[in-house]
């Protein structure tokens, strides 16, 4: 009896088919240890969450702004350029009016005046140069100074200023430079054009020591220029192919010569032979524009315009009058005294014999080695 009423007394473990288990107060307390470490991971990935799509929007928003920014600069930029595209092409109209109004009349003072004012695009490069950009910000000034506020409104000063850019102005006569699509006009022509280029390619010891260097023979390179763009399918001699397909059969994928004028300068890439260094040094002396579709205009198309003939390509075509170190700097002189006297070398076909027998004292054909 004694041991039964100490076992009444003593408090036995709780049983479940006839196992001891745990109290159930602490059982709910390892329960609700649990719950709380995965309340706090929960809350970890919903920080970790909330922080990435906080990243996302802020380099989102970074983005965003940097392409706006950039697009407002292109529109900028692009209605900078084509305002200075269009005063370009305003002012050669205008000196294409004034051509047809006194180049053409019978009158000769008028004649007189419009060779004494020249090309109006050639004073283009005085008035906007890239040294001096024209500054948008300052358009009113501008419109005052050249008398254009009659028709340039307020609403149009303030929108020129909102542009807030610099634009300056180039124009170039492609007529002083060498037109290599006359090759495709007529065989005639194109040998004085190759003959040209040929001189320009060997125009100093500069050039003479690079072509050997590189083992270029210019004769080959002038030929397969011209194979690229003449109209017929005859090689020519001096391009070393007994076709004009010859060198580009074997690219990948093969092709053929083009035959047909150069839409583009870039075009003397695919020519076999003209390398990028040679395209970077010589292509601002070559042009395909204008390409002259009239055949009767053929013996004029090949002629470049002496007044804006680059100096240094000039010399190039008369280099055996130009040997010597004292004949270029009395070249020199004479051709800087000359512009600054007429502002071009000779304003008619008639003066350019006599000019240049001043200048470098040339005695020879205008025709003869492709002068």
């Amino acid at each position: 009896m004694k041991i039964l009423n100490e076992l009444r007394h003593r408090k036995l473990p709780n049983m479940v088919a006839m196992f001891p288990v745990e109290p159930e107060d602490q059982f709910e307390s390892n329960s609700v240890k649990r719950s709380k470490g995965v309340a706090l991971i929960i809350a970890i990935m919903i920080i970790s969450i909330m922080m990435m799509f906080a990243a996302d929007f802020i380099v989102s928003s970074s983005v965003d702004l940097t392409m706006a920014t950039a697009e407002r600069d292109n529109i900028k930029a692009e209605y900078v350029a084509k305002s200075g595209a269009n005063w370009a092409m305003w002012l050669n109209m205008f000196d294409y009016g004034l051509e047809v109004q006194f180049g053409n009349s019978p009158d000769p003072v008028m004649k007189e005046a419009k060779n004494a004012v020249g090309p109006l695009w050639s004073k283009l490069n005085d008035v906007f140069s890239f040294d001096m950009p024209l500054d948008l910000t300052q358009t009113a000034n501008f419109a005052k100074a050249f008398g254009m506020s009659d028709f340039m409104d307020a609403t149009t000063i303030e929108l020129l200023q909102s542009l807030d850019g610099e634009m300056g102005i180039g124009v170039q006569d492609e007529g002083g430079k060498i037109n290599l699509n006359v090759c495709y006009q007529s065989r005639t022509s194109c040998k004085t054009v190759m003959l040209m280029l040929d001189a320009l390619l060997n125009c100093t010891e500069v050039e003479r020591q690079y072509m050997r260097e590189r083992n270029i023979k210019t004769s080959e390179l002038v030929g397969k220029i011209q194979d690229w763009i003449d109209s017929d399918s005859a090689p020519d001699p001096a391009s070393g192919y007994s076709s004009e397909d010859d060198p580009y059969q074997k690219r990948k994928p093969p092709h053929k010569a083009k035959n047909s004028p150069m839409d583009t300068l870039d075009e003397l890439r695919v020519v076999d032979g003209w390398t990028d260094e040679l395209h970077a040094y010589f292509s601002p002396y070559l042009t395909v524009f204008p390409f002259l579709h009239s055949q009767d205009k053929d013996k004029t198309a090949y002629k470049l315009n002496i007044n804006s003939l680059d100096q240094d390509t000039l010399k190039c075509f008369f280099s055996r009058e130009l040997s010597s170190p004292e004949a270029k700097e009395g070249f020199a002189k004479k051709l800087k005294q000359l512009l600054e006297e007429k502002g071009r070398l000779a304003s008619r076909e008639s003066e350019i014999a006599s000019v240049l027998k001043d200048i470098i004292g040339y005695q020879g054909d205008p025709a003869d080695k492709g002068k």
